[in-house]
């Protein structure tokens, strides 16, 4: 990576941890209440499915500004229940697996789950996104998913010594890293037609935003209490995901 990209990869992380205030000094880096408390989270885990999807916003971050739309944030749940609950999401750390609690302590969550899917296709989403574990966080948001279905399927660690020398030299060829959406669509992107992962051009760059999974191929699970008509309107939702939040409010 040349110094330019890594002073840029840096310059995006910082921007994504700073959170403007009403008063003096008007910015923070420290991030503690949100308006979805544990207690509601922990009454939503027990309805959520492995393959579900999560979304979120946190507000009053610099970084929101730079992202269209109501939510900024995705991530892909790969089991079930509350004993061991487990997702895989990108964060500027890189692609983790860790307790769903992380991204749903937030200000706005919703949780989808794909219509119409089989438990083969649903296990086979869970598969591909715990195959990525460990993987870098995309700075540079180039959604060449296509590729990375390629480069992941069949590659192993443990191949032969020639074999390995191809894989290594494969994953010097492309950015082989994930951004939050990312990693989301990757995960189902073999439903890509059915679930309506369609990239879309952003400011410059073929993306899909938390907010495009909101359409009626997804249904939505559970919802915090802090997500209205009104705010995800004002912050920018197109008319069919308002519709979905009023469906669901109903």
């Amino acid at each position: 990576m040349s110094f330019f990209d890594e002073l840029y990869r840096k310059s995006v992380f910082f921007f994504g941890d700073v959170k403007k205030l009403n008063c003096f000094p008007y910015v923070t880096w420290a991030t503690k209440a949100h308006k979805v408390d544990y207690d509601e989270i922990l009454e939503a885990l027990p309805l959520i499915k492995y393959g579900d999807i999560g979304i979120h916003r946190d507000a009053g971050y610099f970084s929101n500004v730079a992202i269209p739309g109501f939510m900024k944030h995705a991530w892909i749940h790969i089991n079930d229940g509350i004993k061991q609950p487990r997702i895989v999401e990108a964060i500027s750390e890189g692609v983790l697996g860790r307790n769903p609690i992380y991204p749903m302590f937030s200000d706005y969550t919703i949780i989808l789950s794909p219509k119409n899917c089989s438990v083969a296709e649903r296990k086979g989403a869970c598969k591909k996104a715990e195959n990525i574990v460990g993987q870098y966080y995309d700075h540079n948001f180039k959604f060449n998913i296509e590729e990375e279905l390629e480069f992941y399927h069949g590659a192993e660690t443990t191949a032969a010594k020639d074999d390995l020398y191809e894989y290594q030299s494969k994953i010097q060829k492309y950015d082989h890293a994930f951004s939050c959406t990312e990693v989301v669509s990757y995960a189902w992107w073999h439903k890509r037609e059915e679930l309506r992962l369609y990239r879309h051009k952003q400011r410059g760059k073929e993306v899909i935003l938390a907010d495009d999974f909101l359409n009626h191929s997804w249904e939505i699970k559970w919802m915090s209490k802090s997500v209205t008509l009104d705010d995800a309107k004002k912050l920018g939702l197109s008319e069919e995901g308002l519709q979905l939040i009023e469906e669901y409010r109903v």
